[in-house]
């Protein structure tokens, strides 16, 4: 049987990050099993707990060889491919009810609703193949409705103006860091926006139609909305393009803070930008990586 492989993307909310579920199918969706040391992996991130649930003791494990131990006590048969075990539903499902050790109460319920509810249904339906664009679908939906309000569909724009557009991004060096991740990221966009090129404008910028920016926003959103500034320290700490404008604004934010001024004052007063003003479709993406900021400082 000639096997493909499939990324399924679960979104872990507790570590903050994606992580990839590998499932291989048939060409046409037939037969798909999921890669069950990925299930491993996954349940031995570290996260924060409130459970009082002793936990699986994570210094020195090995992913293969709980794996493997998991497999010998659940007593399915599965096939090995390339090193990797894979398994069926009904096989995934077995397996995973011995692993509830390994995870804090909450990442196991929650990965374990999901692979149900998205992986599994998928591979009943024949469906394996699609993927991770599966979990894309209501996103790309829900963008290109958005666009279509913000901009002229048909008329390329570029990167800064997209930003600016979409986001309601007003501070000079929030756009310059955007601007340059998605510089970067547009690059993977291409197979994903059907092999279309970017163009250049009479400033020989790059120049893309507004439904390509939908890869990335899809990142941004997540950026945003899961509360993970981890790329934004990464920011205020490396930066050297707009080092001089980040610390000017640090500065400010720590004169503010000294002086008794709420995050809110001092968010209007350096920036000129309140919970109200900058929205997008009742969105103020600026306001909340502002508000970050000021409490990193």
């Amino acid at each position: 049987m000639e096997l493909i492989l499939n990324n399924y993307i679960y979104q872990n909310v507790f570590a903050r990050q994606e992580q990839i579920v590998r499932v291989y199918s048939q060409r046409e969706g037939a037969n798909g099993r999921v890669v069950l040391e990925d299930i491993v992996e996954i349940l031995l991130t570290d996260i924060p707990s409130n459970s009082n649930k002793k936990i699986f003791n994570k210094a020195d494990y090995n992913v293969l060889t709980i794996t493997q131990d998991k497999i010998q006590l659940s007593g399915i048969k599965l096939i090995e491919h390339q090193g990797l075990h894979l398994a069926d539903v009904e096989q995934l499902h077995e397996f995973y009810s011995f692993c509830d050790e390994l995870a804090a109460e909450e990442l196991y319920e929650s990965l374990g609703e999901w692979l149900s509810f998205q992986v599994c249904t998928l591979i009943n339906k024949r469906l394996a193949h699609l993927g991770e664009m599966v979990s894309q679908i209501p996103f790309w939906e829900k963008y290109t409705l958005k666009v279509s309000k913000l901009f002229d569909e048909n008329q390329k724009i570029t990167i800064r103006e997209w930003l600016i557009g979409s986001y309601g991004l007003s501070v000079s060096w929030i756009i310059t860091t955007f601007t340059n991740k998605v510089r970067n990221m547009m690059a993977s966009a291409y197979k994903v926006n059907s092999g279309e090129k970017a163009d250049k404008n009479e400033g020989n910028v790059n120049v893309y139609y507004p439904r390509n920016f939908a890869f990335v926003a899809q990142t941004i959103d997540w950026w945003v909305e899961s509360d993970d500034w981890s790329w934004l320290k990464e920011v205020i700490k490396n930066s050297v393009v707009v080092k001089n404008s980040i610390d000017e604004d640090k500065e400010q934010v720590r004169k503010l803070k000294k002086e008794g001024f709420s995050i809110d004052d001092i968010i209007q007063k350096v920036w000129n930008v309140t919970q109200t003003s900058h929205q997008v479709e009742d969105e103020n993406y600026q306001y909340k990586i502002l508000k970050a900021f000021v409490q990193m400082v």
